[in-house]
């Protein structure tokens, strides 16, 4: 039976932005207690890694820091995601002494007017705050956190991606990025208003996003010059790759939401339908027999039901055929972009 390696944990769903796409805004405005915590931590022996991010901005528990330093006593590995605006002069030395592996900020558009439109806050703190952290970490000759953006690509952004890299250089930034289309999985679709709607991005579109690792020469150049340190998700999903029939989160990881309830990630937001189970009154062993459920169907080649719409599951299943013509889609319009960029 496999264990619990990679641990993602709610610690709430509050936030201070106003994000259009995000699923928190329509969840009880909860932070996950203390007592839980400490059970996910008391109860799974085997973790290696855990992601201190949920639906909401993680900061704004009033025990984050305690969080923080629990896992750096257990020498548990800790990153996490944040919308940035909350580190401010008076966290950032604390934040240093956490010894965090690494920090992703998210972003849609480097542009102050939009920025504030999308999120509901101000790209100048953000900018200020992370310039700040990152002066006072060379200050005190740290390598960690590493800091990285988390890019949700939208239909009205899509063509900023280049600027965003300028911003990321320009910070000084170290972590790498990440790329991502609007989520279409039901558990955060459902609270798309007819304008956010608008904002998703088409199947072919949606494609390029998932491609510019490998096609973009800027995403990769970015990823190459990353720093040597990995945040949970470059731990979680080494070694992954499509046609595998497998997905890490149902090898080796867990979620918990703020609530206690354990799914098998963080994109399953029906805990009354998939819930594994309650941390500190399901026994583990119990919550993983019931994930590997869901494992021995992926295993089978079928997408389980709580799974779908998402990315991983649906490549996990393609054929290597499939994969084949992709590629070769792939390598077409590599070829016939620079063919056109050279005689246009």
């Amino acid at each position: 039976m496999s264990c619990v390696h990679y641990l993602q944990i709610e610690p709430t769903t509050r936030c201070n932005f106003t994000c259009g796409f995000c699923a928190g805004r329509h969840m009880p405005q909860e932070d996950l207690a203390w007592e839980t915590f400490e059970a996910a931590l008391d109860t799974m022996p085997d973790l290696a890694h855990v992601e201190l991010q949920g639906e909401g901005e993680s900061f704004l528990h009033a025990r984050f820091f305690d969080m923080l330093q629990a896992l750096k006593d257990r020498h548990i590995e800790v990153s996490f995601i944040t919308n940035g605006s909350l580190i401010t002069a008076s966290k950032v030395d604390r934040l240093l002494d956490m010894d965090v592996a690494k920090i992703s900020v998210s972003i849609e558009s480097p542009d102050p007017a939009q920025f504030r439109a999308i999120r509901g806050g101000k790209l100048e703190k953000v900018r200020a705050n992370l310039e700040r952290l990152l002066a006072r970490r060379a200050e005190r000759g740290l390598e960690r956190p590493v800091v990285g953006l988390s890019i949700t690509v939208l239909k009205s952004t899509r063509d900023q991606i280049g600027d965003i890299l300028d911003l990321y250089e320009t910070l000084g930034l170290d972590g790498g990025i990440s790329l991502q289309a609007l989520q279409p999985m039901v558990g955060y679709a459902q609270h798309y208003d007819e304008g956010m709607v608008d904002q998703a991005l088409d199947p072919a579109q949606a494609e390029r996003i998932t491609m510019a690792p490998f096609e973009d020469r800027d995403v990769r150049r970015i990823l190459a010059s990353r720093a040597p340190v990995d945040g949970f998700y470059e731990q979680l999903m080494a070694g992954w790759r499509p046609a595998s029939k497998r997905c890490p989160y149902l090898d080796a990881g867990l979620y918990v939401h703020r609530n206690g309830v354990a799914t098998p990630c963080c994109m399953i937001k029906d805990t009354e339908r998939y819930g594994l189970g309650t941390v500190g009154q399901t026994p583990v062993a119990d919550m993983v027999a019931a994930r590997d459920t869901f494992r021995r169907q992926l295993a089978s080649g079928e997408v389980p039901a709580p799974c779908s719409g998402c990315f991983i599951g649906e490549q996990a299943v393609k054929s290597h055929e499939q994969l084949l013509w992709i590629g070769m889609k792939g390598l077409a319009r590599r070829w016939f972009g620079t063919t056109l960029a050279r005689t246009g």
